[in-house]
């Protein structure tokens, strides 16, 4: 397991740290099981700790994604990074594209704000929540 800070509870959050560098972030995930994809998206202010529950109840038939915006939970931000939506948006983008995820289903927290970066996500990967 890569390094964490000693406040993070292994016992609360036993899953496995990997990060990836997106628009200058370094950007905290974790990826557990295998099929069709689950991406959560947590609210403000929180993190990928938001879904440990669900994760742990879906990671036997889906491949279960739970990252950090920057500047949240275990992500870091680059300097100047303002915490906008249109700036969350643009680094959960780059992480689908890198990770070249595709059929994603979604969860996102925390009103329109969150939502809105859910949805920009989705409408640029061709289907729109209802």
């Amino acid at each position: 397991m890569a390094m964490r800070p000693a406040w993070v509870n292994e016992q609360l959050f036993p899953f496995e740290s990997h990060f990836a560098d997106v628009e200058g972030a370094r950007v905290h995930y974790i990826d557990e099981g295998d099929g069709p994809v689950f991406l959560g998206l947590h609210g403000n202010p929180t993190w990928s700790f938001l879904y440990r529950h669900i994760v742990s109840g879906l990671r036997d038939r889906f491949r279960c994604i739970a990252l950090d915006y920057p500047g949240f939970g275990l992500s870091t931000a680059p300097p100047g990074y303002r915490f906008t939506v249109s700036e969350h948006a643009r680094v959960v983008q780059g992480f689908v594209e890198q990770l070249n995820l595709r059929d994603v289903t979604l969860m996102v927290q925390n009103g329109a704000a969150r939502s809105a970066c859910g949805s920009r996500l989705a409408s640029r990967n061709g289907s729109v929540p209802s």
